[in-house]
């Protein structure tokens, strides 16, 4: 299927990344630095700017469900789990 709208999200320090890659990998999802994609049941890419602080995730292949609402809901739910 196709993919879903970018999420960027601000003030994401390199801490932040850090606690993000280990809960990713906890979880499953292997984010081993970025930029790069991480394939589980969806592929995920995501770019990572140190010097602006901005992390942005996308999902650009995903099967028929889950739909983007869901794939977008569970980045963002990853996001928060490392505040």
């Amino acid at each position: 299927m196709g993919e879903c709208a970018a999420q960027v999200f601000s003030n994401f320090t390199s801490d932040r990344f850090v606690r993000l890659t280990a809960k990713a990998a906890a979880d499953g999802l292997s984010i081993e630095g970025p930029p790069g994609p991480s394939r589980t049941r969806v592929t995920v890419t995501w770019t990572y700017d140190a010097a602006a602080q901005t992390l942005t995730i996308q999902c650009i292949r995903r099967p028929f469900w889950p739909g983007c609402g869901l794939s977008i809901r569970a980045s963002q739910n990853l996001i928060d789990s490392c505040p």
